[in-house]
């Protein structure tokens, strides 16, 4: 296995864990979220991450290989017990924030095998490339949503009734993503 591919595996699988760690924790959050908006957001997160983590698993395979364990793993596990259980959502982010920093340098060279990935995808792997773009893109949304969400509770932001939606153009996007070969949805290719 030539080293380009070698980390774009390696970069799809440890964001595939981080997806799914996401996945868990917010969904572990919503769970006792009694803010219907607050409960919501969380579980459009969840999804999305959820989703993320999935197709990330997709597409190690559709290049030949297979989800497996990630340097992240017991990073994010001990992240995950300590965190799960935290209530409100200024002490939960707060919580996520100060782990985030105090294993920042444990974190390093997954951060780094992530930045390879990313970069090996651009330079020989455009759909690959492409597919990262967009997923990146959608975790956008939901920080951004988090912050200004955190911002609105603690006070400096006004309060709104915004949840971490993708964009028009965002969905729209992820539909073409869908398409078979022939530029129709895949689900309406005729099979032999």
């Amino acid at each position: 296995m030539d080293n380009a591919r070698a980390e774009i595996l390696e970069g799809l699988n440890v964001f595939r864990a981080l997806e799914a760690w996401g996945a868990t924790l917010y969904a572990a959050w919503a769970a006792n979220e009694p803010d219907a908006r607050l409960r919501s957001g969380h579980l459009i997160i969840a999804e999305r991450e959820a989703n993320h983590a999935r197709l990330l698993a997709e597409r190690l395979r559709a290049l030949g290989s297979e989800p497996g364990p990630a340097c992240v793993d017991a990073i994010l596990a001990e992240q995950l017990a300590e965190l799960k259980d935290l209530q409100g959502f200024v002490a939960q982010l707060d919580g996520l924030k100060r782990v985030t920093m105090r294993d920042a340098a444990r974190m390093t060279g997954c951060r780094h095998a992530l930045d390879r990935g990313r970069e090996a995808a651009a330079e020989s792997d455009p759909a690959t490339h492409a597919f990262l773009t967009q997923l990146y893109s959608e975790e956008k949304v939901s920080g951004a949503w988090y912050r200004h969400t955190y911002g609105e509770i603690t006070g400096r932001h006004p309060r709104s009734d915004a949840l971490p939606l993708l964009s028009g153009e965002q969905v729209v996007r992820r539909a073409h993503s869908a398409r078979g070969a022939a530029g129709e949805p895949a689900a309406c290719v005729a099979v032999a």
